[in-house]
């Protein structure tokens, strides 16, 4: 969908990105003059490349979504939403939030550098760069890790300052444990960029559903043999230790042929080591906030007011779907369409740059609006049939119903959020997330207090803090965009707008199908079996289709291209597959 166009980024290779300057700060907005733009850039292969990208991507992190999806209910099921239920979600959170720190540093200051040192100065010149990046990174592991694991008490405290006896000896005894598994994540997050910048998507995915198979081996195993809340947390934690050394495992074998360009040093005087520091500054401040609301999350959600005991996990199973839909689609597509964007940057091509970005937003719209729908009117029997068994019980069902349906309101932004922050990164300018998320946050924060510290009374804490969360998100998606709007081409507002109506009123009529079809099929009675976990399953899913389908039909018939789009993509594989 690239169309052929001459209008022109800026030039990044001339814009300094020292002391936060952005691109907009230096031209004003993106310059207009003829010039002849890279033929790779202007060739339609690209947005094919971008699609097959992201199909790659998407069906190995489908693969993750679906091991993931296992392996929450199995975790659900020996631990409910109890004390011990809180101490894997905290202990597991601290070690997934220092690793946060060093994955989302390196995605956008390591990659466009080393993209650019590939296609220009050769695989010695972009090898040099990630040498001194991973260098970096173990000297920063080997300073942390152990400040970290002596702190550790006082780190357990921070984020869970209700935690008493034994459950707070065994968060910290946990997350000391989970602290090994820090080094194999953090590099397999260096790795995972090396293999984007050589565009092999799937060898970087595949790391990442592995993880999820070792935590998913453990909870099987659990429940398996019928553990008790103790042994359940041990091997949860082993499990997740493992899966960490599988995620970095398939990216050391896709790199065995390019390891003999790692180079034994730290370049200091690397001007493209020097740039990557300097992006890393806003980031690094980003990051922080973000963290930080993550740690008021869990201090929030421990507050004497919600009569929930394990609140902290119960947040994060309601969140669940949600994040792993997220994870399948929107987060394969930011990933797969990064390069191509900072490509585009680096070549000065702004239409097309505005076609793949709004190409990008309108897909996770036409995808999210109908699915937001469907989830909210299904909810009830969504979680019992994902949720409900062993020590999860139906009333701890009802304690998720609220946070989940107002997290589910928040899944466009969510969607969103990850094409428009990659954006700015194709862009080399950080900062203007990074302060869009600042001012956010700010928000975020006065909101779920609000709904913590006056609806908590009725019940409705957790939705509060749910509800601030994907009000702020949403918010930020019209900051950013509102910022981005001026350095773009040709956005064709009207069509896009009318594309917008198409979705929600098939969005409602897709749901109102959904709940209809679930309604009669779901057994009313309490489940009680195996058996009675499946059918209301199944009619979830017979729901869910329906309303998919009735959805597809009118896009088809009110001339979405996106449904065209799809019927091609899928006849495509039908044929290949046909053809063996």
């Amino acid at each position: 969908m690239l169309e052929n166009s001459n209008d022109e980024l800026p030039d990044l290779d001339e814009v300094p990105v020292s002391a936060g300057i952005s691109i907009a700060d230096e031209g004003g907005t993106f310059t207009e003059h003829d010039i002849e733009a890279a033929d790779a850039l202007q060739n339609p292969a690209t947005g094919r490349a971008i699609a097959t990208a992201t199909a790659g991507i998407g069906v190995l992190h489908g693969a993750r979504l679906l091991v993931g999806m296992i392996a929450q209910p199995l975790i659900a099921n020996r631990l409910g939403i109890q004390w011990q239920a809180d101490v894997y979600a905290v202990s597991s959170e601290l070690v997934r939030s220092i690793w946060t720190v060093f994955e989302k540093v390196i995605n956008p200051t390591l990659l466009p550098n080393f993209i650019h040192a590939l296609a220009d100065e050769g695989e010695e010149r972009a090898w040099g760069l990630a040498s001194t990046a991973m260098w970096l990174m173990m000297l920063a592991l080997l300073v942390v890790t152990p400040i970290v694991f002596l702190t550790m008490p006082f780190i357990v405290d921070i984020y869970s300052p209700g935690a008493q006896g034994p459950e707070r000896a065994l968060t910290i005894e946990l997350s000391r444990v989970l602290l090994a598994g820090l080094f194999f994540l953090s590099i397999s997050s260096l790795t995972y960029v090396i293999l984007n910048g050589y565009k092999r998507f799937a060898s970087a995915a595949l790391g990442d559903t592995l993880w999820k198979v070792g935590i998913a081996g453990a909870a099987a195993i659990a429940v398996g043999t019928k553990m008790g809340f103790r042994a359940t947390l041990y091997i949860l934690t082993w499990g997740f230790v493992i899966g960490s050394f599988f995620k970095l495992l398939p990216h050391l074998i896709a790199l065995r042929s390019k390891w003999k360009h790692l180079q034994f040093k730290i370049d200091w005087h690397d001007p493209l080591v020097k740039k990557m520091l300097w992006l890393a500054v806003p980031l690094l401040l980003g990051i922080v906030v973000s963290e930080s609301r993550g740690v008021f999350l869990f201090r929030l959600a421990d507050s004497s007011g919600i009569d929930v005991p394990g609140s902290r996990a119960a947040l994060k199973f309601s969140k669940l779907i949600g994040d792993n839909l997220i994870q399948i689609f929107p987060y394969a597509l930011s990933i797969g369409i990064f390069p191509y964007l900072a490509d585009m940057a680096r070549s000065r091509d702004r239409q097309p740059f505005t076609d793949t970005l709004m190409s990008a937003l309108r897909v996770c719209i036409f995808v999210f609006g109908p699915l937001m729908a469907i989830l909210i009117a299904v909810r009830y029997d969504l979680l019992s049939a994902v949720w409900q068994s062993g020590k999860f019980t139906q009333e701890d069902v009802f304690v998720l119903s609220l946070p989940f349906v107002a997290y589910s309101l928040g899944l466009i932004a969510f969607a969103c959020e990850s094409i428009l922050n990659q954006t700015f990164y194709a862009m080399t300018n950080a900062w203007t997330p990074t302060i869009i998320g600042l001012i956010t946050t700010v928000v975020w924060v006065v909101m779920a207090w609000a709904g913590v510290e006056y609806g908590a009374a009725a019940g409705l804490g957790l939705a509060g803090i749910a509800i601030a969360e994907s009000f702020a998100k949403s918010l930020k998606c019209v900051l950013l965009w509102a910022l981005l709007r001026r350095h773009l081409g040709d956005t064709h507002v009207k069509e896009n707008l009318l594309f917008c109506l198409k979705v929600l009123i098939g969005s409602l009529i897709a749901a109102l199908i959904a709940w209809l079809v679930t309604h009669n099929l779901a057994p009313t009675e309490e489940i009680a079996s195996v058996k009675d976990k499946i059918r209301i399953l199944l009619a979830v899913m017979a729901g869910g289709l329906s309303g998919v389908l009735v959805y597809v039909a009118l896009g088809y018939y009110s001339g979405m291209r996106e449904v065209r789009q799809l019927i091609e993509f899928t006849g495509k594989v039908r044929r290949r597959f046909a053809r063996g």
